[in-house]
């Protein structure tokens, strides 16, 4: 009797966690909605801007999935009218495009959850290779820091994410990489002749990217931004000498400028250049791969390695990140 008691007390607490484990699973999505978070590199507040509407990120990941107007009209409930205007606004900012039949799809990369869980293990490796490059060199890029008189009223833990994060990371990387060609190239022509990658990334926002770096001329000085947010207003030259932030003369600016080339062309190329048939292979994994370019995944790609490799120098205490962003300017050189 306590035999068949004990069973039946075990039956039921099993039951009562299989109820309590379904009642906290997350419900599923549907194959198309709007969870979803644009990404670019360089910044584009235009498309930020356009991206921030539902039913521009649900019109994009419609396409993704082969929907017509027809059939995104029905599901969303508006007008053929509506339909077209909407699609307009991403032509217009050529996020979206009719393929050679005439069909809609994408001009952006579409990052589903599942794409992200095929290629993470790899991710992963990827991001602690890059970190130990830049940790077996810190004591080079530490030196150049350190050197830079433009920077003495500024903590050393914010000059090295400025030169790390903005600088190689952010900036010269993708520099080289869009003057190489063979990775990555400039980004595609989007609205009001701006070149730049974009993406949509399901849910988790850190799939999207968790860092912004901006950059904006002030008469010979370029004054960059880079945190987790983007200003709402441009800083000015006056703001960053009232707030001691570092202000770079002519000469050191060629000098970090110079550094950042090499360090990224000598240390980090040929890196991802001996890895680029392995991240062709995780490329092809992304449902994103029958309508998009292997540079298109790379630039995403890349953007996730660079948070990563940020991350783990942030958590070992080398550099300290802005709760908002940090700015500095450099002489713009001719």
């Amino acid at each position: 009797m306590r035999i068949k008691m004990h069973i039946q007390v075990c039956i039921l607490a099993l039951l009562v966690a299989v109820s309590v484990s379904l009642a906290q699973k997350p419900p599923e999505r549907p194959k198309v909605h709007s969870e979803f978070t644009f990404g670019s590199y360089p910044v584009s507040r235009d498309a930020s801007n356009l991206m921030s509407k539902e039913r521009s990120r649900y019109m994009a990941v419609a396409f993704h999935e082969g929907w017509d107007f027809e059939k995104i009209g029905k599901e969303l409930k508006i007008s053929d009218d509506e339909v077209d205007r909407a699609f307009s606004e991403l032509d217009v900012e050529q996020l979206a495009k009719l393929d050679q039949d005439n069909e809609p799809r994408p001009n952006l990369l579409v990052i589903r959850e599942k794409d992200v869980e095929k290629i993470k293990a790899t991710l992963q490796k990827h991001s602690r290779e890059v970190t130990a490059i830049i940790a077996g060199n810190w004591s080079q890029i530490e030196a150049m820091a350190a050197s830079l008189t433009g920077a003495s009223g500024v903590s050393k833990e914010e000059v090295m994410y400025e030169i790390v994060v903005s600088g190689i990371l952010l900036g010269g990387m993708n520099e080289v990489f869009f003057e190489d060609k063979t990775l990555i190239p400039p980004g595609p022509r989007r609205g009001r002749g701006q070149r730049y990658y974009a993406w949509l990334a399901e849910g988790d926002p850190r799939n999207a990217g968790r860092i912004q770096r901006e950059q904006s001329q002030s008469d010979t000085n370029t004054i960059v931004t880079v945190g987790p947010k983007l200003s709402v207003a441009r800083p000015t030259m006056n703001e960053l000498r009232a707030s001691r932030s570092m202000i770079l003369d002519e000469t050191e600016s060629r000098r970090v400028r110079s550094f950042v080339n090499i360090f990224c062309k000598d240390k980090l190329l040929p890196y991802f250049k001996s890895q680029r048939n392995e991240m062709m292979k995780v490329g092809a994994q992304m449902s994103s791969a029958r309508y998009s370019a292997f540079g298109e995944f790379l630039a995403w790609y890349y953007n996730q390695i660079a948070n990563s490799v940020v991350d783990e120098i942030v958590a070992a205490n080398r550099m300290r990140p802005p709760s908002d962003q940090y700015a500095y300017a450099v002489k713009t050189l001719q």
